[in-house]
């Protein structure tokens, strides 16, 4: 018979690659949480998708949001940079995520 039982991530402390894998995600978490926080509700629904070295990439929900993202990209910039983690990010990409569709 199979343990069913469900742990708490939240706190999983594995060393190497994994335990790297598990503090990124809680940091990826955190900034789109902030994020969240930050936008207006003409972006509802952008999520962040990807941040490497100073790029960040966006996912929007639908063509239309994602075409006034790619139109508003200083101002998003604007908003990423006020995140603390992610001052020093110099562009922003906007990517629409197929998976809404």
């Amino acid at each position: 018979m199979k343990d069913k039982t469900t742990a708490n991530l939240t706190n999983f402390k594995p060393s190497g690659e994994l335990g790297e894998m598990f503090e990124k995600a809680k940091l990826h978490n955190h900034f789109n949480t902030l994020l969240q926080d930050l936008l207006p509700p003409q972006f509802k629904g952008v999520t962040l998708c990807l941040v490497k070295k100073q790029k960040v990439t966006l996912l929007a929900p639908n063509p239309s949001i994602a075409y006034r993202a790619e139109k508003q990209q200083p101002a998003l910039l604007a908003i990423i940079q006020q995140i603390e983690g992610l001052t020093l990010i110099k562009t922003v990409s906007i990517k629409l995520d197929k998976n809404q569709s």
